[in-house]
């Protein structure tokens, strides 16, 4: 049986099913036995996608896009990415600003573009991470730091 990702209820630990996650595109989705969940391709199992949690994965793969609780934004810069290419700037900028503290570091202008750099210091997690935004005539474009900013080595 092949199932949608909303319709993915609970994996027992070593289970796994089939899931189509776009139109002919049908993967398996598997939980090892560490709970985590692992989706992959029949033809491909080495290129592994990895989820902490069941509903991440719907988040990522569902119809439904919707907003999440921001706990460590590194490590869920994927996620965020979709989010953000379906909301405007004030609202990606005000739901950072719900589970975290969010600084303007400086801005640049470079021609016709505007990159502002900010820092945000979760609520919940002790990590703060930096992003950047990028502003142009056509819209925004946002970069997540893939380490936190307390793991980035500084060069002196």
């Amino acid at each position: 049986m092949i199932f949608r990702p909303m319709e993915v209820k609970n994996l027992k630990k070593g289970k796994w099913i089939d899931v189509e996650i776009a139109e002919g595109d049908v993967r398996v989705l598997r939980r090892n036995y560490c709970g985590v969940y692992e989706l992959f391709s029949k033809d491909n199992p080495r290129k592994v996608e990895y989820f902490n949690d069941l509903q991440l994965f719907k988040i990522r793969y569902g119809t439904l896009v919707k907003k999440f609780p921001l706990i460590n934004i590194s490590k869920q810069r994927f996620d965020i990415y979709i989010v953000a290419e379906k909301l405007d700037l004030p609202s990606l900028l005000k739901w950072f600003s719900n589970y975290g503290e969010v600084k303007l570091k400086k801005s640049i202008n470079i021609d016709s573009e505007r990159i502002d750099y900010y820092t945000w210091s979760s609520y919940s997690d002790v990590c703060t991470c930096e992003f950047q935004i990028v502003t142009s005539s056509e819209g925004y474009t946002i970069n997540i730091s893939k380490e936190p900013f307390e793991k980035i080595k500084k060069v002196s």
